[in-house]
């Protein structure tokens, strides 16, 4: 390539002179000619020394590309990305769930695997004997969910979700709807948490059922939420949470009240804040009506609130507790007794009751944490319905119930956990029941 380009930039320069000299030369004297000359001469001269530089750094350039090694292939893991899956009427869908699988070992317990404290076999029964060394698994919490979003005109939000698992029933046990719901905005309508609740708050378990003091009720609703700052948020929610059933006594026998009815749905309220380093606090207060069409008819307002909150205490350790007082109400915290109990006459008479969940969790490693907690629960035993239920197996005056766990996650969606839980239940009449269990799970998330 470089001698082609040197015989072209000789054969421009020998045209050039002579095209100059044939139309020139006849008007100059021989002097005026050969000076013309060497002036012409050397102008072409540093005219072929530019292109020969020119060319040279062409040379180096097609010679580096050439040299240049091709880019490597992505590693071995790398996220793809993936394309966005769309429903027949243009939604954004997101798939997601888990797949769970769960183990135990009880030397005393109830009669599942998952946490059944308000239930223990009262000492001296056949039951403690029958569900003592005892070892269970399962799938059933195993989840699958589907996140909605449809571009609409302007600047509006619209969105659903549908969640299910297998975890439902008494034995936990049968397919189950979670969540099922429509957002527009600050708007949600359908079934998913009740305002009232607050998992953020409650220490993390390896048991799926949680412990004293959490909940995991969800129920039909209106919900509204306004953020005031990017701090503060406040929530106000109509909620349906259905009647109560298992409520009526009669000779100090609790039976089923087929009469229990809701009059009025649950108003409940919320305020949240969180602060910047990932810390958070909430309180909550419910109000709703509670009625029987048993005997006479009778009716009250059942109502509860609740504080708690995580706080990030140390870069590494995490402290999460929750407080809750509620009267007449079983929905909104696990393991409390009936919402109230009925009289011969058809009186009313509502439970009361005091929850704590705490406990703190320490990241030891990036891929290893722990959770020391404690739940308890003591009901008013100095009203009317502990006088009702007083020699009542199924209602509990004190639950108390405390754990340890470690989890181990060795890939982003990959967690195996093992704890330690031990519980105790004690009726009115002071009868009690031990639970006393090793909990194992593994959790995918996808």
């Amino acid at each position: 390539m470089k001698k082609n380009v040197s015989f072209i930039a000789k054969s421009v320069l020998s045209i050039s002179i002579l095209m100059v000299a044939s139309s020139s030369y006849a008007q100059m004297t021989l002097e005026q000619q050969v000076a013309s000359l060497q002036k012409q001469v050397q102008e072409l001269q540093e005219l072929m020394k530019k292109q020969q530089n020119t060319n040279a750094s062409i040379q180096q350039d097609l010679h580096a590309v050439a040299q240049t090694p091709p880019p490597p292939p992505p590693p071995v893991g790398t996220k793809k990305e993936w394309n966005k899956f769309s429903t027949k009427n243009g939604a954004e869908l997101e798939i997601y769930g888990n797949i769970r699988a769960d183990a135990s070992y009880q030397s005393k317990g109830a009669d599942t695997i998952y946490n059944k404290i308000s239930a223990l076999p009262l000492e001296g029964s056949a039951d403690v004997k029958k569900n003592s060394d005892r070892f269970q698994s399962t799938l059933n919490a195993t989840r699958l969910g589907f996140n909605f979003k449809t571009p609409i005109m302007g600047e509006h939000d619209l969105g659903g979700k549908v969640e299910m698992d297998f975890f439902g029933g008494t034995g936990r046990d049968t397919f189950r709807i979670r969540h099922a719901f429509i957002t527009l905005d600050q708007w949600l309508i359908g079934q998913t948490w009740s305002n009232f609740n607050a998992i953020e708050n409650y220490p993390e378990t390896v048991d799926a059922s949680l412990s004293v003091g959490g909940s995991l009720t969800r129920v039909p609703q209106i919900k509204y939420s306004y953020p005031v700052d990017k701090n503060l948020n406040l929530a106000v929610s109509i909620e349906d949470p259905k009647a109560e059933t298992i409520t009526t006594t009669g000779n100090e026998t609790v039976k089923t009240d087929p009469y229990a009815k809701l009059k009025l749905p649950s108003l409940t309220g919320r305020v949240n804040y969180r602060f910047d380093n990932g810390s958070a606090v909430s309180g909550r207060a419910f109000l709703t009506q509670k009625a029987t069409s048993y005997g006479k008819g009778d009716e009250f307002l059942a109502w509860g609130i609740g504080a708690g909150g995580k706080l990030q205490i140390l870069p590494k350790t995490l402290l999460r507790l929750d407080y809750n007082h509620i009267k007449g109400d079983t929905k909104n915290v696990l393991w409390t007794n009936s919402a109230y109990a009925l009289t011969l006459n058809g009186d009313m008479k509502p439970n009361e009751l005091d929850t704590i969940a705490i406990g703190v969790t320490q990241q030891f490693t990036p891929k290893i944490r722990g959770t020391l907690g404690f739940g308890y629960m003591r009901a008013d035993d100095d009203n009317d319905f502990s006088k009702l239920v007083y020699a009542d197996a199924a209602q509990n005056k004190q639950l108390a119930e405390g754990w340890i766990n470690m989890f181990y996650n060795p890939y982003k969606p990959l967690n195996l956990g093992v704890e330690y839980m031990y519980g105790e239940r004690k009726t009115f009449d002071n009868r009690t029941g031990e639970d006393n269990r090793v909990n194992f799970t593994a959790i995918y998330d996808f």
